[in-house]
Protein backbone atom coordinates (compact mmCIF):
# COMPACT_ATOMS: atom_id res chain seq x y z
CA UNK A 1 0.00 0.00 0.00
CA UNK A 2 1.13 3.55 -0.71
CA UNK A 3 1.61 6.08 2.10
CA UNK A 4 -1.39 8.20 2.99
CA UNK A 5 -1.39 11.97 2.63
CA UNK A 6 -0.21 12.28 6.22
CA UNK A 7 2.39 9.62 5.56
CA UNK A 8 3.83 11.53 2.62
CA UNK A 9 3.96 14.73 4.68
CA UNK A 10 5.94 12.97 7.41
CA UNK A 11 8.34 11.37 4.94
CA UNK A 12 9.03 14.66 3.15
CA UNK A 13 9.48 16.74 6.31
CA UNK A 14 11.71 14.22 8.04
CA UNK A 15 13.78 13.55 4.90
CA UNK A 16 14.52 17.27 4.58
CA UNK A 17 15.52 17.51 8.25
CA UNK A 18 17.73 14.41 8.06
CA UNK A 19 19.33 15.89 4.95
CA UNK A 20 20.07 19.11 6.84
CA UNK A 21 21.49 17.08 9.73
CA UNK A 22 23.73 15.26 7.24
CA UNK A 23 24.95 18.53 5.76
CA UNK A 24 25.61 19.88 9.26
CA UNK A 25 27.66 16.79 10.13
CA UNK A 26 29.68 17.03 6.90
CA UNK A 27 30.40 20.70 7.59
CA UNK A 28 31.41 19.73 11.12
CA UNK A 29 34.04 17.37 9.69
CA UNK A 30 35.24 20.01 7.20
CA UNK A 31 35.58 22.49 10.06
CA UNK A 32 37.70 20.00 11.98
CA UNK A 33 39.93 19.34 8.96
CA UNK A 34 40.26 23.01 8.07
CA UNK A 35 41.28 23.93 11.61
CA UNK A 36 43.56 20.88 11.80
CA UNK A 37 41.76 19.63 14.87
CA UNK A 38 41.60 15.87 15.13
CA UNK A 39 38.32 13.97 15.26
CA UNK A 40 37.39 13.39 18.91
CA UNK A 41 34.95 11.18 20.81
CA UNK A 42 32.16 13.76 20.53
CA UNK A 43 32.48 13.64 16.74
CA UNK A 44 32.34 9.84 16.65
CA UNK A 45 29.25 9.89 18.85
CA UNK A 46 27.72 12.44 16.48
CA UNK A 47 28.40 10.09 13.55
CA UNK A 48 26.75 7.27 15.50
CA UNK A 49 23.72 9.45 16.17
CA UNK A 50 23.49 10.29 12.46
CA UNK A 51 23.56 6.58 11.59
CA UNK A 52 20.69 5.97 14.04
CA UNK A 53 18.84 8.95 12.55
CA UNK A 54 19.07 7.28 9.14
CA UNK A 55 17.63 4.16 10.75
CA UNK A 56 14.66 6.12 12.06
CA UNK A 57 14.07 7.61 8.60
CA UNK A 58 14.07 4.18 6.96
CA UNK A 59 11.67 2.93 9.63
CA UNK A 60 9.38 5.90 9.02
CA UNK A 61 9.26 5.24 5.28
CA UNK A 62 8.29 1.61 5.82
CA UNK A 63 5.96 2.60 8.64
CA UNK A 64 4.01 4.88 6.32
CA UNK A 65 4.29 2.70 3.20
CA UNK A 66 3.38 -0.72 4.59
CA UNK A 67 2.55 -0.07 8.25
CA UNK A 68 -0.41 2.25 7.84
CA UNK A 69 0.94 5.17 9.87
CA UNK A 70 -1.26 8.17 9.13
CA UNK A 71 -4.19 6.00 8.02
CA UNK A 72 -7.41 5.44 9.97
CA UNK A 73 -7.47 2.26 12.04
CA UNK A 74 -10.70 1.07 10.40
CA UNK A 75 -9.09 1.13 6.95
CA UNK A 76 -6.24 -1.23 7.83
CA UNK A 77 -6.14 -5.01 7.63
CA UNK A 78 -5.05 -7.14 10.63
CA UNK A 79 -1.81 -7.93 8.82
CA UNK A 80 -1.05 -4.24 8.34
CA UNK A 81 -1.80 -3.54 12.00
CA UNK A 82 0.76 -6.17 13.00
CA UNK A 83 3.34 -4.50 10.76
CA UNK A 84 2.39 -1.14 12.31
CA UNK A 85 3.09 -2.50 15.80
CA UNK A 86 6.40 -4.10 14.82
CA UNK A 87 7.75 -0.94 13.21
CA UNK A 88 6.42 1.13 16.12
CA UNK A 89 8.44 -0.79 18.68
CA UNK A 90 11.51 -0.88 16.41
CA UNK A 91 11.25 2.89 16.13
CA UNK A 92 11.12 3.17 19.91
CA UNK A 93 14.32 1.15 20.33
CA UNK A 94 16.13 3.31 17.78
CA UNK A 95 14.88 6.55 19.34
CA UNK A 96 15.84 5.42 22.84
CA UNK A 97 19.37 4.69 21.58
CA UNK A 98 19.70 7.86 19.50
CA UNK A 99 18.74 10.46 22.12
CA UNK A 100 21.28 9.41 24.79
CA UNK A 101 24.08 9.13 22.21
CA UNK A 102 23.34 12.64 20.96
CA UNK A 103 23.15 14.11 24.47
CA UNK A 104 26.41 12.47 25.55
CA UNK A 105 28.04 13.71 22.34
CA UNK A 106 27.17 17.30 23.23
CA UNK A 107 28.45 16.94 26.79
CA UNK A 108 31.70 15.38 25.54
CA UNK A 109 32.09 18.40 23.28
CA UNK A 110 31.70 20.66 26.33
CA UNK A 111 34.24 18.60 28.26
CA UNK A 112 36.74 18.99 25.45
CA UNK A 113 36.57 22.78 25.22
CA UNK A 114 35.94 23.75 28.84
CA UNK A 115 38.31 23.07 31.71
CA UNK A 116 37.75 23.01 35.45
CA UNK A 117 37.67 20.06 37.81
CA UNK A 118 34.21 20.89 39.11
CA UNK A 119 32.79 21.22 35.62
CA UNK A 120 34.30 17.90 34.59
CA UNK A 121 32.85 16.18 37.65
CA UNK A 122 29.39 17.62 36.98
CA UNK A 123 29.47 16.76 33.28
CA UNK A 124 30.72 13.23 34.02
CA UNK A 125 27.87 12.77 36.49
CA UNK A 126 25.35 13.92 33.88
CA UNK A 127 26.82 11.52 31.32
CA UNK A 128 26.49 8.63 33.77
CA UNK A 129 22.93 9.66 34.58
CA UNK A 130 22.00 9.74 30.89
CA UNK A 131 23.69 6.38 30.31
CA UNK A 132 21.91 4.71 33.22
CA UNK A 133 18.58 6.18 32.18
CA UNK A 134 19.13 4.97 28.61
CA UNK A 135 19.78 1.45 29.87
CA UNK A 136 16.68 1.57 32.08
CA UNK A 137 14.35 2.90 29.39
CA UNK A 138 15.76 0.44 26.83
CA UNK A 139 15.08 -2.45 29.20
CA UNK A 140 11.60 -1.12 29.92
CA UNK A 141 10.93 -0.94 26.19
CA UNK A 142 11.93 -4.59 25.81
CA UNK A 143 9.68 -5.60 28.72
CA UNK A 144 6.70 -3.31 28.13
CA UNK A 145 4.71 -6.35 27.06
CA UNK A 146 5.28 -9.86 28.32
CA UNK A 147 5.62 -11.61 25.96
CA UNK A 148 6.83 -8.79 23.72
CA UNK A 149 4.97 -10.24 20.75
CA UNK A 150 1.76 -9.18 22.44
CA UNK A 151 2.67 -5.58 21.62
CA UNK A 152 2.00 -6.02 17.91
CA UNK A 153 -0.11 -9.19 17.90
CA UNK A 154 -3.24 -8.58 19.95
CA UNK A 155 -4.29 -12.21 19.57
CA UNK A 156 -1.46 -13.17 21.93
CA UNK A 157 -2.34 -12.92 25.66
CA UNK A 158 0.09 -10.43 27.19
CA UNK A 159 0.55 -8.15 30.17
CA UNK A 160 1.56 -4.63 29.06
CA UNK A 161 2.38 -1.40 30.84
CA UNK A 162 0.46 1.81 30.13
CA UNK A 163 2.06 3.14 26.95
CA UNK A 164 1.08 6.79 27.40
CA UNK A 165 2.52 6.99 30.92
CA UNK A 166 5.66 5.23 29.73
CA UNK A 167 6.25 7.72 26.91
CA UNK A 168 5.50 10.77 29.06
CA UNK A 169 7.88 9.70 31.84
CA UNK A 170 10.68 9.12 29.34
CA UNK A 171 10.05 12.38 27.52
CA UNK A 172 9.96 14.32 30.79
CA UNK A 173 13.47 13.09 31.53
CA UNK A 174 14.53 14.09 28.01
CA UNK A 175 13.18 17.60 28.55
CA UNK A 176 14.99 17.97 31.88
CA UNK A 177 18.27 16.78 30.40
CA UNK A 178 17.89 19.07 27.38
CA UNK A 179 17.52 22.11 29.65
CA UNK A 180 20.45 20.95 31.81
CA UNK A 181 22.65 20.58 28.73
CA UNK A 182 21.46 23.95 27.43
CA UNK A 183 22.49 25.73 30.63
CA UNK A 184 25.65 23.76 31.40
CA UNK A 185 28.20 26.01 29.61
CA UNK A 186 26.56 29.35 30.41
CA UNK A 187 28.10 29.89 33.89
CA UNK A 188 31.54 29.25 32.40
CA UNK A 189 31.00 31.63 29.51
CA UNK A 190 29.81 34.44 31.78
CA UNK A 191 32.87 34.08 34.00
CA UNK A 192 35.23 34.76 31.10
CA UNK A 193 37.07 38.07 31.33
CA UNK A 194 35.53 39.53 28.22
CA UNK A 195 32.97 42.16 27.36
CA UNK A 196 29.34 41.30 27.94
CA UNK A 197 28.75 41.55 24.18
CA UNK A 198 31.29 38.79 23.55
CA UNK A 199 29.78 36.67 26.30
CA UNK A 200 26.31 37.18 24.89
CA UNK A 201 27.42 36.25 21.38
CA UNK A 202 29.08 33.05 22.58
CA UNK A 203 26.08 32.24 24.77
CA UNK A 204 23.79 32.57 21.76
CA UNK A 205 25.84 29.98 19.87
CA UNK A 206 25.32 27.41 22.61
CA UNK A 207 21.74 28.56 23.27
CA UNK A 208 20.73 27.35 19.82
CA UNK A 209 19.92 24.13 21.65
CA UNK A 210 16.81 25.93 22.85
CA UNK A 211 15.13 24.73 19.66
CA UNK A 212 15.68 21.16 20.86
CA UNK A 213 14.13 22.03 24.22
CA UNK A 214 11.06 23.37 22.44
CA UNK A 215 10.79 20.22 20.32
CA UNK A 216 11.12 18.04 23.43
CA UNK A 217 8.42 19.93 25.30
CA UNK A 218 6.08 19.95 22.33
CA UNK A 219 6.55 16.22 21.89
CA UNK A 220 5.02 15.73 25.34
CA UNK A 221 2.05 17.84 24.27
CA UNK A 222 1.37 15.83 21.10
CA UNK A 223 1.47 12.55 23.03
CA UNK A 224 -1.92 13.53 24.41
CA UNK A 225 -3.28 13.75 20.85
CA UNK A 226 -3.11 9.96 20.47
CA UNK A 227 -6.52 8.33 20.69
CA UNK A 228 -6.49 4.60 21.54
CA UNK A 229 -9.50 4.01 19.29
CA UNK A 230 -7.64 5.31 16.23
CA UNK A 231 -3.95 5.09 17.10
CA UNK A 232 -2.67 4.64 13.55
CA UNK A 233 -4.19 7.97 12.47
CA UNK A 234 -3.82 10.10 15.61
CA UNK A 235 -0.19 9.09 16.21
CA UNK A 236 0.74 11.37 13.30
CA UNK A 237 1.89 14.38 15.37
CA UNK A 238 3.75 12.22 17.89
CA UNK A 239 5.52 10.36 15.09
CA UNK A 240 6.47 13.56 13.32
CA UNK A 241 7.93 15.24 16.41
CA UNK A 242 9.69 12.05 17.46
CA UNK A 243 11.73 12.46 14.28
CA UNK A 244 11.96 16.27 14.33
CA UNK A 245 13.44 16.38 17.84
CA UNK A 246 16.66 14.37 17.19
CA UNK A 247 17.09 15.87 13.71
CA UNK A 248 17.08 19.40 15.12
CA UNK A 249 19.29 18.19 17.95
CA UNK A 250 21.86 16.93 15.45
CA UNK A 251 21.90 20.25 13.63
CA UNK A 252 22.24 22.27 16.84
CA UNK A 253 25.00 19.98 18.11
CA UNK A 254 27.06 20.74 15.00
CA UNK A 255 26.47 24.50 14.81
CA UNK A 256 29.12 25.62 17.36
CA UNK A 257 31.78 23.73 15.37
CA UNK A 258 30.42 24.85 11.99
CA UNK A 259 30.60 28.47 13.17
CA UNK A 260 34.38 28.20 13.14
CA UNK A 261 34.30 27.19 9.47
CA UNK A 262 33.05 30.60 8.39
CA UNK A 263 34.25 33.14 10.95
CA UNK A 264 37.15 33.58 13.28
CA UNK A 265 36.43 35.77 16.27
CA UNK A 266 39.40 37.40 17.97
CA UNK A 267 38.47 38.57 21.42
CA UNK A 268 40.97 40.37 23.60
CA UNK A 269 40.85 39.37 27.23
CA UNK A 270 41.51 41.89 29.96
CA UNK A 271 44.65 42.22 32.03
CA UNK A 272 44.97 39.44 34.53
CA UNK A 273 46.51 40.13 37.91
CA UNK A 274 49.83 38.57 38.81
CA UNK A 275 48.02 36.26 41.21
CA UNK A 276 46.20 34.74 38.26
CA UNK A 277 42.61 34.42 37.26
CA UNK A 278 40.01 31.74 37.47
CA UNK A 279 40.17 29.09 34.79
CA UNK A 280 37.30 28.50 32.48
CA UNK A 281 35.34 26.18 34.68
CA UNK A 282 33.15 26.00 37.71
CA UNK A 283 36.03 25.88 40.18
CA UNK A 284 36.78 28.88 42.38
CA UNK A 285 39.75 30.09 44.35
CA UNK A 286 42.69 32.41 43.87
CA UNK A 287 44.96 29.68 42.51
CA UNK A 288 43.20 28.31 39.53
CA UNK A 289 44.32 25.45 37.38
CA UNK A 290 44.76 27.87 34.50
CA UNK A 291 47.41 30.04 36.29
CA UNK A 292 49.35 27.29 38.02
CA UNK A 293 50.52 25.49 34.90
CA UNK A 294 48.23 26.06 31.96
CA UNK A 295 45.60 28.40 30.67
CA UNK A 296 42.15 27.66 32.05
CA UNK A 297 40.31 28.41 28.85
CA UNK A 298 40.12 25.78 26.14
CA UNK A 299 38.22 27.29 23.24
CA UNK A 300 40.65 27.46 20.29
CA UNK A 301 43.71 25.72 18.91
CA UNK A 302 46.85 26.90 20.76
CA UNK A 303 47.82 29.12 23.66
CA UNK A 304 50.87 31.29 24.11
CA UNK A 305 51.50 33.14 27.35
CA UNK A 306 54.38 35.56 27.89
CA UNK A 307 55.23 36.71 31.42
CA UNK A 308 58.59 38.51 31.96
CA UNK A 309 60.39 35.81 29.99
CA UNK A 310 59.28 33.95 26.86
CA UNK A 311 57.14 30.97 27.86
CA UNK A 312 55.39 29.21 25.05
CA UNK A 313 53.01 26.32 25.61
CA UNK A 314 50.48 24.68 23.32
CA UNK A 315 47.11 23.58 24.61
CA UNK A 316 44.55 21.26 23.06
CA UNK A 317 41.82 22.98 21.06
CA UNK A 318 42.67 26.43 22.44
CA UNK A 319 43.88 29.57 20.62
CA UNK A 320 45.65 32.58 22.08
CA UNK A 321 48.28 34.93 20.61
CA UNK A 322 51.14 36.00 22.83
CA UNK A 323 51.38 39.60 23.93
CA UNK A 324 54.11 41.39 25.84
CA UNK A 325 53.56 41.37 29.61
CA UNK A 326 53.91 44.54 31.56
CA UNK A 327 54.62 45.01 35.25
CA UNK A 328 54.74 41.30 35.92
CA UNK A 329 51.18 40.83 34.75
CA UNK A 330 49.81 38.46 32.15
CA UNK A 331 48.07 39.86 29.12
CA UNK A 332 46.45 37.35 26.82
CA UNK A 333 44.86 37.67 23.42
CA UNK A 334 42.47 34.87 22.69
CA UNK A 335 41.22 33.61 19.34
CA UNK A 336 38.02 31.75 20.04
CA UNK A 337 37.80 28.89 17.56
CA UNK A 338 34.86 26.61 18.18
Amino acid sequence: MAPSERGWKMIIIVTVLVGLATIATILRVFARLKRRVKIEIDDYLCFTALFLLYGMLVQLIFWCAIGGNGTHFSELSPETLIIFGKIFIANQFTYFALCPVLKISIICFYRRIFSGATFHRISALINWLIGLWAAAIFLTCALQCRPLRGYWDKSVPAVCIDGTTYFIVNQTFNVIMDFVILGLPLPIIWRLKRSWQDKLALSCVFALGGFVCFASVYRIVVLFYIEPADTTYTVYQATLWTHIEPSVGMICACLPTIRGLFTFSSWRAGTLGSQGSKGVGYGTGSKSQGTRRKSGSQLGNSVYIKMNERVEREEKDLGMDEEESRDGRIRVRTDIKI
